[in-house]
């Protein structure tokens, strides 16, 4: 059949019209003059790619919207907003309906710019509710206040079906006067991965914030379905508290797992930032808590962990960088950081700073393999007024605890210095201790920045907080006395930003040393020279004597005091050490009895908290100690809910922590006397005592000594051959 010449290209073109994607419509909703005066009306005919922008009236639009379909990849997303430059208001007063906006089982949608309110008489409703599945959802810049009632939240996500809510976008949105109790303002529950809550504003609302929630299964059926995969950035968090009374954080993880919650702000809530994990079961896991400033809560800073041990655990977080300023401002009891059932978490790099109560860290028994390093920890009234808890032992000062925890080798105790605290400036002076005093191995990631939005690291090494002066960038910010563009040192401005001088912590040309300051006895002088080998200095071990400087470093050696308290009969000082394989079956018992004089007041003060006691022995090999075990008590604490230390009268002490921690020391007791009356006992048992290797080489003698933090000394010593010395034990009386 022949064709006719024009029939062709016609058919053609008709195929190509119908299978080409429609041209997206941009409606306006608006008092008058535009395609509708309802919203609901838009929404009901707005297809994939549709724009429909909605002006202001002089009135509000009574109504509450459904999105009743999705936009989908190809055509683009279905935008609802406001016209540009004008806030059209939602109010929901004598509208029916739970929510405010639904937006239920859909994709590619969008939120941007309402006043959405009065949501009144609420039973489980929401200013913005998003529910079962879907992806590509952005709710943008949208003033949610007045929703109220019971469970009345602001915007609400909940992953309900099999497949998530993902690749979800809460940004710039200001939530308040809302009505959450025991429920949330802003919260994201269930089977919801890849979102990004960021820069919105949360306040006055009568329970938790911001919370990320799994393992509530009348939400999500299976509880592996968590909040996960997401950032919480950039928000301000002001009074979330529960009605009544309560603990309701600022912005809370409960039961999610790998969300990062960084540079935001949380002030006068019950709890700063919680990650926890309520439903047994349900871990949070690989929780990053980094870079925030949270001040004046109500009962804490930071918390995390289990609220007890029938629920679930946080477990391999990390809390770093945080700056904690006078929080737990009811007076709680558990000041700064609070560690509940938790296990394999690191807090590091962050600045504590703590009311008048001087409480510092409070950590129950369920806390396990948790770290603390790299910290700065204040409280006004000075260290020995510092009180710690680590797994339910209290210490009284910061030495007692650092000795009885083993926690927080590296960290400082001082105060940070920042600029002005009072009026809500964290930054950090430019002599604050935190600076270039972080953790020396951390490593920020790609996006990482400090509370300016500035590099994370800029010095040598990173900084203690959430603060980090912007050195080297040639323009002299808060806290830098100078900055000359360059982190080059000697120029007249070094790298930390301050001017060419000795004491300012960086080595130049014509200094030895230089240890940030201008103190002497500290092996590096008042003028940034070494002092001479062999001068006198202090290297905080009690079982070291003859402290002396060597190239700028303070080291003692490894040896019996010689001038110390000796009982004054051969055989009254007896020393027993077992060591079985089984190491909760190690022994240790010194009792030195008959001893030399010693007043009362020469056991220091160890009730109070000012006075810790070690007991170092020594083995000598040829006649050279060597140190083969170093057992510390810490001054003051709290076992088993009593004083660790107790007065017997007004003749001596007595320690006893059947917790055995830190080192495994069971009980001491101090007994003052004159010649012949003084007497002490030391015990310890199990795995913590660190038993050394038997048998000890005794060439040509043992020496156990007891010391004290005031500068006493109380000793005996054991010369071979020993009553038994073998593999599994070994048992002498004294010289």
């Amino acid at each position: 059949m022949k064709r006719s010449l024009g029939s062709f290209p016609l058919l053609a073109l008709a195929v190509l019209l119908l299978g080409a994607p429609a041209r997206a419509t941009d409606y306006t909703v608006a008092e008058s003059g535009g395609d509708f005066t309802q919203i609901q009306a838009a929404l009901d005919v707005a297809m994939a790619g549709d724009t429909i922008s909605v002006h202001q009236k002089t009135s509000p639009y009574f109504e509450k919207l459904v999105f009743p379909r999705s936009g989908d990849p190809n055509q683009g997303y279905i935008t609802l907003q406001a016209s540009p430059g004008e806030s059209p208001i939602l109010d929901g007063t004598d509208v029916p309906g739970s929510d405010m906006v639904r937006i239920e089982g859909r994709s590619y949608i969008k939120l941007i710019g309402f006043e959405i309110r009065n949501h009144l008489g609420v039973n489980d409703g929401s200013g913005v509710r998003v529910l079962g599945s879907g992806s590509r959802i952005e709710i943008r810049s949208n003033r949610i206040h007045d929703i109220r009632g019971a469970h009345a939240m602001g915007i609400t996500v909940y992953g309900t079906e099999p497949e998530p809510i993902s690749e979800l976008v809460i940004d710039g949105n200001e939530i308040y006067d809302c009505e959450p109790f025991r429920s949330e303002a802003l919260t994201l529950n269930g089977n919801v991965t890849d979102f990004q809550v960021t820069n919105n504003i949360v306040r006055d609302v009568n329970n938790i914030g911001i919370d990320f929630i799994g393992g509530e299964t009348d939400i999500q059926p299976d509880p592996n379905k968590v909040a996960r995969n997401g950032v919480c950035r950039g928000n301000q968090v002001y009074r979330a508290n529960e009605k009544g009374g309560g603990y309701a954080g600022g912005i809370y993880v409960d039961g999610g797992r790998n969300i990062v919650i960084e540079n935001n702000i949380v002030a006068e809530c019950d709890l700063g930032i919680e990650v926890g994990a309520e439903n047994a079961g349900t871990d949070a896991l690989n929780i990053i808590v980094r870079n925030n400033v949270l001040y004046a809560n109500e009962r804490t800073c930071i918390v995390f962990g289990g609220f007890n041990a029938s629920v679930g655990r946080t477990r391999d977080s990390h809390f770093l960088n945080n700056t904690c300023y006078k929080n737990d401002t009811l007076g709680e009891g558990v000041g700064e950081l609070w560690v509940q059932y938790a296990r394999d978490n690191v807090v590091k790099n962050n600045i504590f700073y703590s009311t008048s109560q001087n409480i510092q860290l409070y950590s129950e028994n369920g806390n396990i393999d948790n770290t603390l390093d790299y910290n700065l920890w204040y409280t006004e009234a000075g260290s020995n007024a510092a009180e710690f808890v680590w797994q339910d032992t209290s210490y009284q000062g910061f030495d007692a605890y650092r000795s009885g925890s083993g926690q927080d080798p590296n960290s400082l105790f001082a105060d940070p210095e920042l600029v002005d605290p009072n009026a809500s400036d964290f930054h950090l002076a430019l002599s604050s201790p935190a600076i270039d005093r972080g953790d020396p191995a951390f490593v920020p990631s790609g996006d990482e920045v400090d509370l300016d939005d500035g590099p994370r690291v800029s010095g040598t090494r990173v900084e203690i907080g959430a603060d980090e002066t912007s050195c080297g960038d040639g323009e002299t910010s808060t806290g830098e006395e100078c900055d000359d563009g360059n982190l080059v040192d000697g120029d007249g401005c070094d790298s930390n930003c301050t001017f060419t001088s000795c004491g300012n912590g960086i080595v130049t040309g014509g200094e030895q040393c230089d240890d940030g300051n201008l103190d002497a006895g500290d092996c590096c002088s008042a003028g940034c020279e070494l002092e001479p080998p062999g001068a006198s200095c202090d290297d905080g071990n009690l079982c070291t004597t003859s402290d002396t400087c060597g190239a700028g470093t303070c080291t003692g050696l490894e040896e019996p005091e010689p001038d110390c308290r000796e009982p004054i009969q051969t055989g009254k000082a007896s020393l027993k050490l077992r060591n079985r394989s089984d190491d909760s079956k190690d022994r240790l018992t010194w009792k030195w009895a008959k001893g030399a004089a010693t007043a009362p007041e020469e056991f220091g003060d160890p009730v109070n908290g000012f006075t810790a006691y070690t007991l170092c022995i020594y083995d000598e090999d040829g006649g050279g100690a060597r140190l083969v075990l170093r057992a510390s008590a810490p001054a003051g604490g709290s076992c088993t809910g009593r004083p660790c230390w107790e007065p017997m009268g007004s003749e001596g002490y007595r320690y006893r922590d059947k917790n055995l921690s830190p080192n495994g020391i069971s009980h001491i007791m101090l007994r003052a006397g004159g010649p012949g009356k003084a007497s002490l006992r030391f015990k310890g048992k199990g795995a913590s005592l660190g038993m050394p290797s038997l048998l000890l080489l005794q060439d040509s003698k043992v020496t156990v000594q007891l010391k004290n933090t005031q500068g006493e000394c109380w000793s005996a010593a054991y010369s071979a051959p020993a009553s038994r010395n073998q593999a599994d034990q070994f048992k002498d009386r004294s010289d």
